[in-house]
């Protein structure tokens, strides 16, 4: 039997949007405002950096004040960059919030969902952020709906976060919807503990089974058109 799905979940850093892209100019920015070295190895030192304080937050060992307030304090300490922290944190998501690239195939992707599966966007990014990145890129329209962990109050993989989701979004039914991201700890652990459908979005070929296994995993984005059946 064919499942036939009607809810597309999907994250937006690095799924839909280029995260990475977006983060890699902002921080280079960053840097030369404070006369730092502002080289593909520092920028890719702090990608790695920030990527392990938002994992300690899905694991609910920080808050999200706790990141935003610590993470240039404690990078400038450990590369000897001189700067407010505090000030450096401020401008990067200013910085941030100014770029919006879109992920290969995430715009036909949209385009396809169209009349046919409903598209909302979940995200476990700053709202301050998020925002105009969803504006920039026309996702503010494009999308049936988007929710930011720091409106929803809720971060991924949270069930508080997917319950709310669920109970916001019209003639939801779990059973027909499917979740669509890059993160093992947010997006797959989230959607397989409610009990929906996972797709990983494994770009980089980085995934190794494990405890959390994705129902689906697709390395391009047109891949999940034979998925949703679109």
């Amino acid at each position: 039997m064919i499942k036939r799905y009607e809810f597309l979940l999907a994250d937006l850093d690095n799924t839909i949007l280029d995260f990475t892209a977006a983060e890699h100019k902002a921080v280079e920015r960053l840097l030369l405002h404070y006369g730092a070295r502002a080289d593909a190895e520092t920028v890719n030192a702090y990608s790695a950096f920030n990527v392990s304080l938002w994992e300690r937050l899905e694991r609910k060992e920080i808050t999200r004040k706790q990141l935003r307030d610590t993470r240039f304090c404690d990078f400038f300490r450990l590369y000897g960059i001189e700067g407010d922290g505090t000030e450096a944190a401020a401008l990067y998501e200013q910085y941030l919030s100014e770029n919006a690239f879109w992920i290969d195939g995430a715009q036909e992707l949209i385009q396809r969902c169209k009349g046919k599966i409903k598209f909302y966007i979940i995200s476990n990014g700053m709202a301050r952020v998020q925002f105009p990145r969803l504006e920039a890129s026309g996702l503010d329209k494009a999308a049936d709906g988007h929710f930011i962990s720091e409106r929803v109050g809720y971060n991924k993989p949270d069930k508080r976060f997917f319950d709310y989701v669920f109970s916001s979004i019209p003639c939801f039914d779990p059973e027909k919807a499917l979740v669509l991201g890059d993160s093992i700890t947010a997006d797959m652990s989230g959607g397989i503990a409610c009990g929906i459908d996972t797709c990983l979005f494994d770009r980089r070929g980085k995934y190794h089974a494990g405890r959390i296994k994705p129902m689906y995993i697709i390395d391009e984005l047109y891949k999940i058109y034979s998925i949703l059946h679109i």
